[in-house]
């Protein structure tokens, strides 16, 4: 990774001199006064930050567009984009000085972006595409054709930060809000080049990367740019020392919205600086206990102001007795709401901030009166309790009457755990009495159904104290079924880490009670620690950065807070609360990293070494139920998702019940099911529990695919090869396996399944005690792929255009396939092809993740180097050790694809020398440089069958193979078809193709589909026959082929000729 970077000296003298004069002087000082020499050493540090080659040359319409944006973090940051294709420091301190005369303070926060990629599309399709996201999760920025200038960019924070398209909270999805969207670009870019917003209108979605220094704190760092991170600052997987400082500024964030009055400034609507001016109680108290935990927390990591955070905590502690708690006979007490309101919740969260302060400072002389306060709430809390263990929620403060009996399910979980922790601090028996019979009640009603957070917490403040089997079994059915939704919920939902840390700290109780460690069976205790670590980690994405504040009306009431991103990225101090009450709790996992026996227990017995797909196992993995049961010793051989799949003993997946296409369908089913298949896998069991095998009930066949395709791979133990690349992949896949196989057990990907479907069935059907797994891995979907292949080693072969129409540009391909990153562990290797014209951006996403980069090629800054190539013979030098290489493949793309297994092969201390033999032996794959001899017009020919599949870069290398044949060039015949999904710049790639061909000497030659033929002029010295579609080239080929000609077929599968000779 790369190290955050600081101010040079001599910039921060430059800073601390402006700072005093803005201090000293009678009026302020403004930054274009000071000296004009502060914004150079300021441009300069902020250059430092960026990496290599950070703008490439490519086509796309915002190439070498750059965003810059300052603040003085107490007003919103101004934005200016400006093209450059050499961005410089004199051109950047410029812009930095001219930014800086808006402000009257000095500059604090800098952020500089560049623009990655960029999508053309009308202005009526983008907002019809704009309602497919959920409001404020659009992560683009917007470019809009302007008058004076081509382009008027506006990036996403800036779109976000004026909600320009958010329609409040009654409006689900992202749409476009006419009214902000035209005041912004007004301000931004000025009334004279508004747009017209015609239906037509063309505009481009674009991404960026960028960086942020904050001058104040000398900290410079890098912003993510994968989707969900994006904008904010990359961090590796949170640690008990990254966590630290987050925790600590989500403390003194809260404590500071507390006010001289006792009262919190509740929150704030950060879009337009406006403050929310409604209050809670309970959320008042609930926040002061968060509070008196990050106290704690900071009091032991001997961190923060910890004078501060105490008198603000008694501030708040001391509002909350003096304006809300009120005193009824009979010793009871309320919190009472502004609308004159008693909640349940509200007397629970004010005990646990009574007792919580109790336990932080014992030797406080509030004590008495804190624990005297304290009985009375749980008086008024008993004083609500009913005959049947239940709870009234709400009552109206004047004369106790009930209003509600029922309002939301979590006052009950708050109430009990207010109680439970009174009787930890008190062992007042009533306590406990009246939480055991509110128990008991929330069993018999199904409240684990809600899987709230409360009853999280006081389940497990329950069996702290009275450990009986009931509140465990409790507590893992209110987590159970709920894992995936842990792991995977579009929003921050910070309560979901409340909720999964709570539970951890069960967990860790039953391992005291194996007697009871039953109530997790058919529960995957390690696929929840999974989802709890995932949730922690992506709750990085709703904390104010100084890099996402600084774009809001007045960032410093906001920085370091936790937002709602879908309320308008509303902060508010429960928001506050849940965000550093869960992260403290799982920065003590973190510290203590200590685990319940459970996390490895359920998988010792539902699984095989060889077979996770037993009958319990994929009943885990996929939540389903067994209709029809299997037989005792159930084991699926693996998963068919087509026919292709099927083997013996397979588990079936059938088509949806509300599918068109796709799986298998009924006919198919049971066909299979005559041939041996094991079981089946439906969203519809009524139509096969009759057909006589077992039958497994999903809710969504795709989702429980994906499902045991996490399953396999979390039960495989060996490694896992995961290989991307445009050209190339499934060949070295194979080439791969092959030569692994000469010395280990090895599966593979089967039927060029790259997808996470393809992926995610590949591993389900693999044995589970293999050495390693090959997985060819597409850019499709290519985040969803690291995280079901989790590659040990990730090996990128090349670069090329290829699914343009997709992609747009070979940069954004780059990034793309480098998403393969995304789930590694930190320490794993990323093998990068040196010669790749964006191996600097390729490397740098790996570093970012904590890889170790390998990298190999012909460069001579390649780690491991193809030396020379010719006529099938390579020499490498791998590891300091150089080799000779004969391959019965051709093609100088044959031997690298050698190579790339020859550094996977040293990484993985293998003998290079067998390895090499193996590689000898390697024959081509089928539809990709495979050789066949077969009879055409009574004629025997040699079919060269590169058409599999084509872009650019793979049809100039099968080319160059071809040549290499030592075959006399009167009896070789070119079959070139169409290269498809290239995008606009189709016909330039095809003529480049036609061009390199006119080079060669090769007299007959067929062109097939729409764009080959229109470049036949290029050949006019050659035979050259145009085909529409491959019937009528086979049709010329008749005609022309000759006895022992070597034919060679290169296309797009769509064009159909790699089935011609078959």
């Amino acid at each position: 990774m790369k190290k955050q970077k600081t101010l040079d000296k001599t910039t921060s003298v430059l800073l601390a001199r402006l700072m005093s004069n803005v201090e000293t002087s009678a009026q302020p000082l403004k930054p274009a006064d000071a000296q004009p020499q502060l914004f150079l050493p300021m441009a300069e540090k902020l250059m430092a930050l960026l990496p290599t080659n950070v703008v490439p040359q490519h086509s796309h319409p915002l190439a070498n567009y750059w965003l810059l944006s300052v603040t003085d973090s107490e007003t919103r940051a101004k934005t200016v984009s400006f093209q450059t294709k050499s961005l410089d420091k004199i051109e950047l301190a410029k812009q930095l000085e001219k930014l800086a005369q808006k402000f009257e303070n000095p500059l604090k926060w800098l952020r500089l972006e560049w623009v990655t990629d960029s999508q053309q599309l009308t202005w009526h399709t983008f907002k019809t595409d704009l309602q497919r996201y959920k409001r404020s999760y659009f992560r683009s920025g917007v470019a809009f054709e302007g008058k004076r200038e081509p382009w008027l960019l506006c990036s996403e924070m800036e779109l976000n930060a004026h909600a320009c398209f958010y329609n409040g909270v009654d409006v689900a999805v992202a749409q476009v809000n006419d009214k902000n969207l035209t005041a912004y670009l007004k301000a931004r870019h000025g009334s004279s080049q508004m747009p017209d917003f015609a239906d037509n209108m063309p505009v481009l979605t674009f991404m960026t990367d960028g960086v942020f220094l904050d001058l104040a704190t000398e900290e410079g760092v890098r912003l993510s740019t994968v989707t969900r991170q994006h904008g904010r600052r990359v961090m590796p997987p949170l640690d008990a020392k990254n966590s630290q400082p987050i925790i600590s500024h989500l403390t003194d964030y809260l404590s500071r919205q507390v006010k001289e009055d006792g009262n919190y400034e509740y929150g704030h609507f950060p879009v337009f600086g406006r403050t929310i001016d409604t209050y809670n109680t309970l959320r008042h108290a609930s926040s002061t206990y968060a509070l008196i935990e990050g106290y704690e927390f900071c009091q032991a990591q001997h961190t923060g102001n910890l004078s501060f955070l105490k008198q603000q905590i008694d501030t708040a502690l001391e509002g909350l007795i003096k304006h809300y708690i009120r005193n009824y006979p009979n010793d009871k007490a309320y919190v009472i709401e502004i609308n004159n309101e008693i909640k349940l919740g509200a007397n629970a969260v004010a005990i646990l901030a009574l007792v919580k302060y109790l336990q932080v400072f014992p030797e406080s002389e509030k004590r008495e009166r804190y624990q005297t306060i304290a009985e009375s709430l749980a008086n008024g809390i008993v004083a609500m309790q009913e005959e049947d263990g239940s709870f009234v929620h709400i009552l109206n403060a004047e004369d106790l009457s009930v209003i509600a009996k029922n309002r939301v399910i979590y006052y009950d979980g708050e109430a009990a755990f207010g109680l439970m922790r009174l009787y930890g601090l008190t062992k007042d028996q009533r306590w406990l009495d009246i939480v055991v019979k509110a128990f008991d009640y929330f069993i018999a009603a199904g409240h684990e159904k809600a899987h709230d957070h409360w009853l999280s917490y006081c389940s497990n403040e329950l069996v702290q104290h009275y450990p009986d089997e009931k509140y465990f079994r409790f507590a893992v059915d209110n987590v159970k079924g709920y894992t995936s939704f842990i792991k995977n919920r579009i929003t921050t939902f910070p309560t979901l880490l409340e909720l999964s840390m709570a539970f951890h700290k069960m967990l860790l109780k039953l391992d005291e009670f194996p007697q009871f460690t039953h109530v997790l069976d058919g529960f995957d205790v390690a696929d929840f620690y999974e989802a709890l670590h995932t949730r922690a980690n992506y709750l990085l994405n709703g904390i104010f950065f100084p890099e996402m504040a600084m774009f809001y009306k007045k960032p410093s009431t906001i920085v370091w807070g936790g937002f709602i991103r879908h309320h308008a990225f509303r902060v508010r101090i429960d928001d506050v609360e849940h965000y550093l009450s869960g992260l403290v709790a799982y920065h003590q996992l973190l510290q203590t990293g200590k685990y319940p026996q459970s996390a490895n227990l359920v998988d010792k017995t539902v699984v095989t070494p060889e077979n996770s797909l037993t009958a319990k196992g994929i009943e885990i993995a996929t939540g389903g139920t067994w209709v029809v049961e299997p037989a005792e010793n159930f084991k699926a051989t693996g998963v068919a998702i087509h026919p292709a799949g099927f083997k013996p003993d397979c588990l079936l997946v059938a088509r949806g019940k509300n599918m068109e296409k796709g799986y298998l369908p009924l006919p198919a089913v049971r066909s299979f099911i005559l041939k041996g298949a094991a079981g089946v896998m439906t969203d519809d069991p009524e139509t096969y529990q009759s057909l006589g095998v077992s039958v497994l009930k999903v809710s969504n066949v795709r989702e429980a695919t994906l499902n045991l395709g996490h399953w396999a791979r979390k039960h495989f133990q060996g490694r896992v090869i995961g290989i991307t690349g445009s050209a190339g992949k499934t060949t070295t896949v194979a080439m791969m396996a092959s030569a692994l196989k000469s010395m280990k057990t090895v599966g593979q990907t089967m039927g060029s399944a790259n997808l996470p479907i393809g992926v995610a069935w590949n591993m389900a059907s693999l044995p589970s005690n293999q050495d390693y797994w090959v997985l060819e891995l597409a850019i499709g979907g290519m985040s969803d792929n690291s995280t079901l292949a989790l590659p040990d080693i990730a090996l990128i072969t090349n670069i090329a255009p290829a699914h343009l129409e997709f992609h747009h540009n070979v940069e954004t391909i780059a990034i793309k396939k480098s998403r393969i990153f995304e789930a590694m562990r930190a320490g794993a290797y990323a093998v990068i092809c040196r010669d790749i014209e964006q191996f600097d951006l390729i490397a740098e996403k790996a570093l970012e993740k904590g890889l170790n980069v390998v990298s190999y090629g012909r460069s001579a800054e390649a780690d491991m180097q193809l030396l020379s190539y010719h006529k099938g013979t390579a020499q490498l030098r791998v590891g300091g050790q150089e080799l000779s290489l004969t391959l019965k493949t051709v093609g100088e793309h044959m031997a690298m694809n050698a190579l790339a297994v020859l550094t996977v092969a040293y990484l993985e201390k293998l003998d290079l020398t067998m390895m090499a033999q193996a590689l000898s032996q390697f024959e081509a794959v089928e539809g990709r440089g495979n050789v066949i001899e077969t009879q055409l017009e009574n004629k025997t020919v040699h079919v060269y069958n590169e058409a599999y599949n084509a872009n650019p870069l793979s049809m100039r290398a099968a080319l160059e193979a071809f040549m290499d044949n030592p075959v006399d060039d009167e009896q070789k015949i070119v079959v070139l078809g169409d290269m498809l999904e290239l995008g606009t710049d189709t016909e330039s790639y095809h003529q480049k193709v036609v061009e390199q061909l006119a080079k060669l000497p090769i007299k007959r030659i067929v062109l097939v589909g729409e764009e080959m033929p229109k470049h036949v002029s290029l050949l006019s010295e050659k035979a050259v026959y145009t085909a529409k579609d491959k019937q009528e080239a086979y049709q010329h080929l008749q005609a022309i082929v000759q006895d022992k000609d070597h034919i060679f077929l290169k296309a797009s599968n769509g064009v159909g000729l790699h089935s011609l000779f078959k």
